[in-house]
This record gives structure tokens, sequence and C-alpha cells, in this order.
């Protein structure tokens, strides 16, 4: 089923309780959206009682500081700690400073949510949905 939003696709597999979400490109112009985008991806959680989410970061392309990404970033990590959230599976990037920021992120709400990196989708969707 997919989530209708405009700035970043939703899709959610009610099956396997898992929402997948292909991560937008972040530049400097589109700052303005991300708080929004963060938002959104709140209120799935929220609204559907989402347990699990795959995000798709691997074609998103990132101009902003890297300061500025790890705001984003360190927000929507801390943000999703007071949802029922328990996992968040994330497709690897080649940016190495990327994953490390995501590392650091998955840091911050240790405890409070699962997180781990994988190379391939169905990696990630197996250790979603195991107990």
């Amino acid at each position: 089923m997919i989530i209708p939003n405009k700035f970043l696709k939703l899709d959610y597999n009610p099956t396997h309780d898992i929402l997948f979400v292909d991560w937008p490109n972040m530049h400097d112009y589109t700052l303005p959206e991300v708080s929004y985008i963060i938002d959104e991806v709140l209120e799935a959680v929220r609204s559907y009682d989402i347990k699990r989410i795959l995000a798709d970061t691997r074609q998103s392309q990132v101009t902003v500081p890297m300061e500025e990404y790890t705001n984003v970033v360190n927000q929507l990590a801390l943000q999703l700690a007071t949802t029922r959230l328990q996992k968040f599976a994330k497709l690897q990037t080649t940016d190495l400073r990327r994953e490390a920021i995501s590392s650091n992120a998955a840091a911050l709400v240790i405890g409070s949510i699962a997180y781990r990196s994988f190379a391939s989708k169905e990696e990630a969707i197996n250790w979603l949905i195991e107990s």
C-alpha cells in the first residue's frame, strides 16, 4: 500500500509491518522540505503503528554540508525513538561519511530502536521480519 506523499515514496507492507522509505535527495534548496519529510515519516509510523522501517538511501544525493545532514539524521532518530518503532534497517550507500553519520544517530537511540545497515534489500527484510 502506497502512503501518499509528494516528497518521498512511502510504501507500507502490512503483512510484515514494514514501511519502505525511498530517501529523497538533500540539497540546500530542499532543506525547508526536510522538516516536512521527517514529520511525514513520523506521522506514518504513528498512524499505522509501524514497528519496522527499511530506508533506501542508495540513490539519494546529499549536497548539504555534512553538519546539516548530521542534524537531520539525528533529529529523525530521536523523534523515531518517541514512537513504537522497533527496528530500522538502511540500505548502504558508498559514502562512508553518511554511513558514519547513520551509525552515530543509531547510537543515540540504542536500546529503543535496533538498527542495522545492509548491502542488499533481501538481507534487510530478513533481519526486519525475524523475531
